[in-house]
């Protein structure tokens, strides 16, 4: 091949990457703007750095995903499957797990402060929480193996201190409709 084909080879390649280079910066921005991403999935993508709290992932695909020290506070996770994603050291505080997967998620160091894990499928053998810091306000799904949240780290903020691997009261953040912080 002339030396002006290989030139045009590189030009071509290098347009190609330059595109893609875009359209990855077009999907992250957007990413990062959008308040609710309904079934959210990253796919290949990397998503290190990206703050999701105060989001609404509803049925979002984060199976196997590294999110380990991510800023996800307040996010809503109702329905996720989160099978097998790595959690570790990841700020949680308020986010809510309703039903959501999370067989083989690695939860150790995590934040889960006012965390709502009602229904949420966290028996698996795989899932830990070892050194997570949990409150009184952090509540477990109904027959939470206790061998799977005794290595918690308990923080109490009142009187009725709040001792880890126990139920919440009423099994969930609701009270009478209200939201108890």
């Amino acid at each position: 091949m002339p030396d002006t084909g290989w030139a045009l080879l590189g030009v071509l390649i290098l347009e190609q990457a330059l595109e893609e280079s875009q359209r990855y910066a077009t999907w992250r921005a957007n990413v990062e703007i959008a308040a609710s991403i309904p079934g959210f999935s990253p796919g290949d993508r990397d998503i290190e750095g990206i703050n999701f709290s105060g989001k609404s992932l509803h049925n979002a695909d984060l199976r196997g995903v590294d999110l380990r020290h991510a800023q996800l506070r307040d996010t809503d996770f109702t329905g996720a499957d989160l099978s097998g994603a790595q959690l570790q050291g990841a700020n949680l505080t308020g986010a809510n797990f309703y039903e959501a997967n999370l067989t083989n998620t690695h939860l150790d160091g995590a934040q889960l402060q006012s965390v709502n894990l009602t229904r949420a499928v966290v028996n698996a053998e795989g899932t830990t929480f070892h050194g997570a810091s949990v409150d009184a306000h952090t509540c477990w799904p109904d027959g939470v193996v206790r061998e799977k949240v005794d290595s918690v780290t308990v923080t109490s903020d009142g009187p009725d201190p709040f001792r880890g691997g126990e139920e919440a009261p009423a099994g969930s953040l609701w009270k009478n409709g209200d939201r108890q912080r």
